[in-house]
This record gives structure tokens, C-alpha cells and sequence, in this order.
């Protein structure tokens, strides 16, 4: 209550500034429920298509959840808009977020979500775009005052539907209505000028009334002088008032062709964000320029085009005599998910950087690729081909994969060591860049050896995680230790016993990681857990106390307490454990 006063308060100071959404000197161009007929509605991805379309005030609708979230829904039924069923108003926002709320468009919009309304207002803000808002149910008005607010909209909205509690709260919120005449195609410039003698801004409708495409109708409107068009398609809208947006395709495409490089990346990306336009074409000719950046921007725009970018329109990268295109193209290709044929021919490739991105590809691609044909990568004078080659072996030789990538990673660490070996023979002098170049390299390799080992499943891949993230750590590759603790926190619970004797080793970091592994294991692993508690060696003891506490088991409180009896050294811990315990299960739940 005391906030909704301070709200109405600090609104109540502001009411002499008028709210709304029509800016009077040229015409406007409205787009109603986002760009619904370009990119699913009341998406954030359809708030920005119809800015980028050039609307210059956006209508968008708001829900409650159950959980309290505003977000952006029309009429709450979730089998029209999601892969999900009920209501808007019944659903808790996490609930609504694990739901595809773009497939029902059609598969090139697959994964997109709800929308929250403060993530609309903020790219609003961003986009320099005015909103309407659709408010579909009572009570939202101190909430979303509080957001606009917060986010400097407050004087570039509109309000529609229940929004009775926004006029009490703040008396200068205006809606659609105010001020404004809205009226139907074919009307006169005589019309028009009567309403601007009344002191009328004027809107002409073209939407849900069958006039929804009549561009001939829209440039009637804009001819007899009104101040906006309403529209369900803004690029017919952005014709119609004379700002056609592929006058501004086309000046981005001069800007990505020539000059400075970061202005062509600025230029592609900012095109690959407008959805349905014929731009693969020029996409895939900037693929092939010589400066990468450009050309990894262009990569990056073939794959998040919608729709889906054929493989087809790859083949000239993949053929080019350019090394970066022809890295860029295996990326995408791999982001993509295109078959393993499309990549195949590139593993002859002499280039290590192409050699390495057609191999992360691969690991992502649908196919087979032989053990035959992996195998002499993961040995190859480079290290980051080995290390990609790693992760591809991985991904289709599993079997082999387990046998050959541990076997290798431990080449990398002894190379590495030998490094460092050879510093401490010199006495330790700084590294000459070749050292650094060659141990950073060993690292990255590393890095992606061990991405490969945690693709692997079964009792081979966890004995290898919990061999490295047991053992002591030296150099670079105790980052290999950390990984594979981290992966075994899922999986240490088929075999306890190794993370259990690690407790007490004399390496403090790897008691350490042991000690964190099985609090944060599943409760699988406390069986082997409680037996610690009564062992011998006291900080073994002491690490399966704290353990036991922080995983709240209550099975373990009748030995806890006889520690905290009979036991003064430990008597302490114990009775923190049994109070961190008790907490977790009151009443003994």
C-alpha cells in the first residue's frame, strides 16, 4: 500500500505532462499487436520486426501470471499461440517460458517465448518506439505505471481495455481515443480536415476490417492528410507513408559492400535482424569477402535467417579459395545442423583453422563419420585441430572415443609439463612468447578434450572424470581437474567410492572439489557418505559432517549426535550439522 502511494504520489506530480503515442509532423504509421502477420505476435522478436518495419507506435497486450509477471498475451488461450494448454492467468511464468511460443507460425519461428512486459518496454526504449497497451486485465495499472517509470516510458504510452486503475492512479494517462479520430478506409481529405478543425489528431484503420492489405487504400488515406495509418502489415504501412523499407535495405546493403570493416559488420548483422526478406544471396556473397570479420558476420546472419538457410547456398564458400570462408561456412553449416556429407569433403583441407571448424561442425551434424577418419586428427601437428577432433570423435565414435581422448589428453599435459619443467631448469625466467603461445594452445586443446570426455556416458567415462579430478593438481591442467569435478557432480552418484577417498587426500583442492562434488551429488551418494563419518582419519570425518549437513540428511542425525556426545574435538561441527539438518526438516519431515 505504501508503495502505491509513493507511486500515485509521484505520478500526481507529473500530471501537467502529457502522455500519449502520436507525434503530430509527418505521418505516423501504427502497427496493431506487433508485427503479428511477419513474426508470431506479442513476441519480443515481432516488437523488433515491426520497429525495424519502421512502425513508429506498437500495440501490445498484458497478462498477469499466476506468479504475478506481466507479460505480452492477447486472449491467454495457450494452444493458439504455444505447444502448451490452459491460461495465461493460470500458468506460472517458468511454466510459460518452457513453451515454444513460435512454432505455431511455422518452423522457421521454432523456440521463441513469452514475452515480459519490462523486456518490451526496455527494447521499446531502445528502438525509440512509442506502445499502446492492451491491458486484458483488471488490476495491472500500479504495476505497470511502476515499470514505465522505472524504465522512462511513462510519457510514451497509451492505454486500451481495463485500465480504469491507471486513470485513478494517474490522471494524465490518455487512450487511444483521446484527442485522436479514428476512422475507416476511404476517407476524404475533407474529413480529415474536419476533425483538424476540431482539434483532432486523425487515424485511419486497416486493421481486422478486410482492408488489411489494401495499400492503394493506405495511400488514399496518407494523400487526404491524416496523422497515422493503423496497420496489421507494417511493410504495406511503411510504403504507404512514403518510408518503403527496402529504401533502407538497400542503404545498408551499400554500407556492408565497401568501406570500413566494423560499419559492413554493423550493416549485416542490423540486416540480419529483418525476418522474411530475399537477403541469403547477399548474405552468402559477403561470406566470401577476405576481411573475416565481414565474413563471420555474414556466417552469422545465414544461420539465424528465417527461414532456414539450404545448404545449397554454402557451396561457393565451401569452395573458395578464401581460408576464412571457407572456416565460416563449416561453422554455420555445424550451427545449422547439415548433414555430416556437406562437411565431409573439408577434412582434406591444409588449413588448421578450417580443419578445426569443420570438426566442431561435425560434432554437432546428423551422420556417421568412421573412427578411420577421426582418428589421425586427434594426433595432428595442430592443437586445436586435435582438440576439435576430440570432441567430433566423441560425438560418433563414443566407443572409441573413450579409449583414444584420455590417452591423448595425457600427451597434452605431459607436453605442457615439459614446458614448465624446462622454465624450472632455467631458473624459472619469464616465458618467451613461443612458451605462452604453446602452453596457451595446450590449454584450449585441453579445454575441448575434456568437452569430450563429458559427452561420454557410461562407467569408463566417469572412472577417467574421476581420475582427473582426483589427482593432484599441477600447472595449466588442473583446469582439467576442475572440469571433470564439475561433470561429476551428475554422475558420482553410480560410483561414490572414488570422491569418498579423495576426502582425505593430502592435496587440499582436491579434498576440497571431493568434499563439494558430494554435496552437491544426489542424495545417492550419502550411504557412503555416513560411513565416513565414523572413519579414522579426523579431516575425512570432519569433511562427511559438513557434507551430510549441507545435503540436509536426516539419517545421519543419530550419529551426529553421538559425535556431539562422546567426541569433544568434533563436538561443535556436529551439533552446526544437526542444526543445519533440523532446519531442512522440521518436525522431522
Amino acid at each position: 500500500m505504501r508503495t502505491t502511494l509513493v507511486l500515485l504520489l509521484s505520478l500526481l506530480g507529473a500530471r501537467l505532462a502529457p502522455a500519449g503515442v502520436l507525434v503530430l509532423g509527418g505521418v505516423q504509421l501504427l502497427c496493431h499487436r506487433t508485427a503479428n502477420e511477419d513474426v508470431p505476435e506479442n513476441t519480443l522478436e515481432s516488437l523488433d520486426q515491426a520497429a525495424l518495419l519502421g512502425c513508429n507506435v506498437v500495440e501490445i497486450d498484458l497478462r498477469r501470471t499466476l506468479d504475478g509477471k506481466i507479460v505480452l498475451n492477447h486472449d491467454g488461450i495457450m494452444e493458439r499461440l504455444t505447444d502448451g494448454v490452459g491460461e495465461a492467468e493460470t500458468s506460472d511464468y517458468g511454466d510459460l517460458q518452457l513453451r515454444d511460443a513460435g512454432s505455431w507460425m511455422g518452423q522457421r519461428f521454432e523456440n521463441l517465448h513469452m514475452t515480459l512486459f519490462q523486456d518490451a518496454l526496455r527494447l521499446a526504449r531502445e528502438r525509440d518506439i512509442r506502445l499502446v497497451l492492451d491491458m486484458k486485465d483488471k488490476g495491472l495499472g500500479p504495476d505497470v505505471l511502476q515499470m514505465l517509470e522505472r524504465e522512462g516510458m511513462l510519457q510514451r504510452v497509451q492505454f486500451n481495455g481495463e485500465w480504469e486503475d491507471v486513470k485513478k492512479l494517474y490522471p494524465a494517462a490518455t487512450d487511444v481515443g483521446d484527442g485522436t479520430a479514428w476512422v475507416q478506409p476511404g476517407v476524404t481529405e475533407d474529413q480529415v480536415k474536419q476533425y483538424h478543425r476540431q482539434g483532432k489528431a486523425v487515424v485511419a484503420n486497416f486493421s481486422a476490417n478486410i482492408h488489411e492489405m489494401d495499400l492503394a487504400g493506405m495511400k488514399a488515406a496518407v494523400a487526404a492528410g491524416v496523422d497515422g495509418i493503423n496497420v496489421d502489415y507494417p511493410r504495406l504501412g511503411a510504403d504507404a507513408v512514403g518510408r518503403p523499407v527496402e529504401r533502407r535495405l538497400h542503404e545498408l546493403m551499400l554500407k556492408a559492400d565497401s568501406g570500413e570493416a566494423g560499419a559492413r559488420v554493423a550493416a549485416i548483422l542490423e540486416l540480419s535482424r529483418y525476418s522474411g526478406f530475399p537477403l541469403q544471396e547477399n548474405f552468402a556473397h559477403w561470406l566470401l569477402d577476405a576481411d573475416d570479420p565481414v565474413s563471420r558476420a555474414a556466417a552469422l546472419a545465414l544461420v539465424t535467417a528465417r527461414p532456414r538457410t539450404p545448404v545449397s547456398a554454402f557451396a561457393p564458400a565451401l569452395q573458395s579459395g578464401n581460408a576464412d570462408a571457407r572456416a565460416n561456412a563449416a561453422w554455420a553449416l555445424g550451427m545449422l545442423r547439415a548433414p555430416v556429407s556437406a562437411l565431409l569433403p573439408l577434412l582434406r583441407d591444409q588449413d588448421p583453422h578450417v580443419l578445426q571448424s569443420v570438426l566442431l561442425a561435425l560434432a554437432r551434424a546428423p551422420g556417421d563419420v568412421s573412427a578411420a577418419t577421426l582418428l589421425p586428427l586427434l594426433s595432428y601437428d595442430d592443437a586445436a585441430v586435435r582438440g576439435a577432433a576430440a570432441v567430433a570423435l566423441a560425438r560418433h565414435q563414443p566407443d572409441t572415443a573413450i579409449k583414444a581422448v584420455p590417452a591423448q589428453l595425457q600427451r597434452e599435459v605431459v607436453a605442457e609439463q615439459a614446458i614448465h619443467d624446462d622454465n624450472l631448469r632455467r631458473g624459472k625466467p619469464r616465458f618467451t612468447q613461443p612458451e605462452i603461445e604453446a602452453i596457451m594452445k595446450s590449454f584450449r586443446c585441453q579445454m575441448e578434450m575434456m568437452r569430450a570426455l563429458a559427452m561420454l556416458q557410461g562407467s569408463d567415462a566417469n572412472r577417467e572424470l574421476a581420475e582427473l579430478a582426483f589427482r593432484p593438481d599441477e600447472g595449466l591442467s588442473s583446469y582439467d581437474g576442475i572440469v571433470a569435478g564439475f561433470q561429476l557432480w551428475d554422475r558420482i552418484a553410480a560410483n561414490a567410492a572414488p570422491a569418498v577417498q579423495a576426502l582425505g587426500s593430502s592435496d587440499r583442492q582436491v579434498a576440497d572439489r571431493a568434499e563439494w562434488i558430494l554435496v552437491k551429488a544426489d542424495p545417492a551418494v550419502l550411504p557412503d557418505v555416513r560411513k565416513a563419518l565414523n572413519s579414522d582419519n579426523q579431516a575425512v570425518r570432519q569433511r562427511a559432517m559438513r557434507i551430510v549437513a549441507w545435503q540436509g540428511d536426516p539419517e545421519s542425525l543419530a550419529t551426529l549426535q553421538a559425535i556431539q556426545k562422546t567426541d569433544t574435538a568434533d563436538a561443535a561441527l556436529a551439533a552446526w550439522a544437526i542444526e543445519k539438518i533440523q532446519t531442512l526438516h522440521p518436525n522431522g519431515r
